[in-house]
């Protein structure tokens, strides 16, 4: 019986041994599995610890020109809590793109390293790539992303806002101020001027774009003729317009095929999300590389209708961009001003009402006398007159250089109180990116991880506002009546 007992105790011994050996090879196996594939799965709301689509196609950018990036942050001993929360962003850049590597240094003890590297202060991050480097001292995805932009740019574009029109000033922090939009810009590294055309020859030559930004009286011929000329050599012109204001910029526009009304819109919609009727939802995007997978919604506060016609006339390519609801409507300048925002089909037009559109500008005879890709005529040799051309830097077989211009019917989507509301800042650097030719910049960009305002739908504001003060009060009352009453019943019997 001892023996029958010892054997059976050595076997279930031997079999626990080898099911622990087991369970051990398992939990080594998925390990390595995982260090050799590494996944993360973002479980917040809004994805908080998710690249943002534009950093993951900034990074593409690098993988599809081969250039590995060196990423070397400096913290000192003390900031070991910053320096896990740094590694744990970096990981997400080096998740996305494996030639991304970074490594961290303790500027006291490395002091050679700090100062090869430039460092004064601490934590810095230094950001090598393609020959150059950068440093930022606030990591957040915001910034490295933009530390990133400034590497692949080989240039520093500048854009000019047009002045003394009663623009929205770009200096401003009032509400109707141009500031944040202007400090978004040059967070992507472009600069940034003011220019007043009445005391100027005209657009300057190093101008990537040119925004006019809600303008309230009319500019001057000569500034037309200037900005004429700008478009005619392939410049890139924003405006940005307010209702039953600038006629004359208006009939310039209409050169370019654009159409404007005097009318103002109207979306039933804003108020039931606890908007203004004068300030339209834009859940609608026309396929284009500005608003490309653009899913966002956007509010035009005080937008005027923007058409562009299907048939343009020779040498202009356009298409509108963004469109209202169809519970929405436009009203003309009396009805406002008499409060009475109804429909009125004599006067007005039923939405989806277009309030952003685009046109691309050329010289048609200058295309018609450019060489087609595969034109025999290309393959003729240069004479003596293209040769001197492209010594002098002009390529006489370049495609025809184009003017780009993009119109909105809203000034204010733009301005400081509208600019971080849902959308709005993505379709306006959206559009700056694709006016100066920065079509890699073009998508949503990094979340702010401060707290962004909620939409609600109208069930779901009907819903929010019963809860509280009806349902919880209901339900304290019914309770009560019944404590009341059980109470009643136990005393009488």
């Amino acid at each position: 019986m001892e023996g029958e007992y010892s054997k059976r105790k050595l076997v279930l011994g031997a079999g626990t041994l080898i099911g622990a050996i087991i369970f051990l090879a398992i939990i080594v196996a998925v390990q390595y599995i995982t260090l050799q594939h590494p996944e993360r799965w973002d479980l917040t709301q809004g994805g908080r610890y998710t690249l943002s689509p534009q950093s993951k196609k900034i990074l593409e950018t690098f993988k599809e020109k081969k250039i590995p990036i060196e990423v070397i942050g400096f913290y000192d001993i003390k900031n070991l809590k910053a320096r896990a929360a740094a590694q744990e962003l970096l990981d997400q850049y080096r998740d996305v793109d494996s030639s991304f590597v970074y490594t961290f240094a303790d500027p006291d003890q490395d002091r050679a390293l700090a100062l090869a590297n430039k460092v004064e202060s601490y934590p810095t991050l230094v950001i090598k790539a393609a020959g150059q480097d950068t440093r930022i001292t606030t990591l957040d995805e915001e910034n490295l992303t933009n530390g990133l932009v400034k590497l692949l740019r080989t240039e520093v574009k500048k854009i000019y806002f047009l002045k003394g029109h009663g623009e929205h000033a770009t200096d401003s922090a009032e509400p109707v101020g141009f500031k944040i939009a202007k400090e978004q810009i040059e967070k992507q590294n472009y600069k940034t001027a003011d220019l007043v055309l009445m005391q100027s020859p005209s657009v300057p030559e190093d101008a990537a774009i040119l925004v006019i930004g809600g303008p309230k009286t009319d500019p001057m011929d000569a500034e037309f003729e200037m900005i004429r000329g700008y478009l005619d050599r392939g410049g890139s012109v924003l405006v940005l317009l307010n209702p039953f204001q600038t006629p004359k910029l208006c009939e310039f526009l209409k050169d370019y095929g654009f159409e404007t009304a005097e009318d103002i819109v109207v979306d039933r919609m804003s108020r039931a999300v606890g908007g203004d009727y004068l300030m339209p939802i834009i859940t609608t995007y026309i396929d284009f590389p500005i608003t490309k997978n653009f899913e966002l919604a956007s509010f035009f506060p005080e937008a005027r209708s923007v058409r562009v016609p299907e048939k343009l006339a020779p040498g202009l390519e356009g298409q509108e961009l963004a469109l209202t609801s169809q519970d929405s409507w436009t009203i003309s300048k009396e009805q406002l001003d008499l409060r009475t925002a109804n429909f009125d089909e004599k006067t007005g037009k039923k939405g989806p009402i277009p309030v952003m559109g685009v046109v691309s500008h050329f010289d048609p005879e200058a295309a018609m006398k450019s060489p087609k890709k595969g034109d025999e005529s290309a393959k003729k040799e240069p004479t003596a007159e293209q040769q001197d051309e492209k010594a002098e830097g002009q390529d006489p077989d370049t495609t025809i250089k184009k003017g780009r211009l993009v119109v909105a019917g809203s000034s204010l989507f733009a301005a400081n109180k509208y600019f971080k509301l849902q959308g709005n800042g993505d379709l306006f650097m959206n559009t700056v990116s694709w006016l100066a030719e920065d079509e890699n910049l073009i998508a949503i960009r990094p979340k702010s991880l401060h707290a962004q305002p909620i939409v609600l739908t109208p069930s779901e504001s009907l819903f929010t506002l019963l809860i509280p003060m009806g349902l919880v009060p209901l339900a304290w009352i019914i309770a009560g009546v019944l404590v009341f009453l059980y109470r009643r019943r136990s005393i009488a019997a």
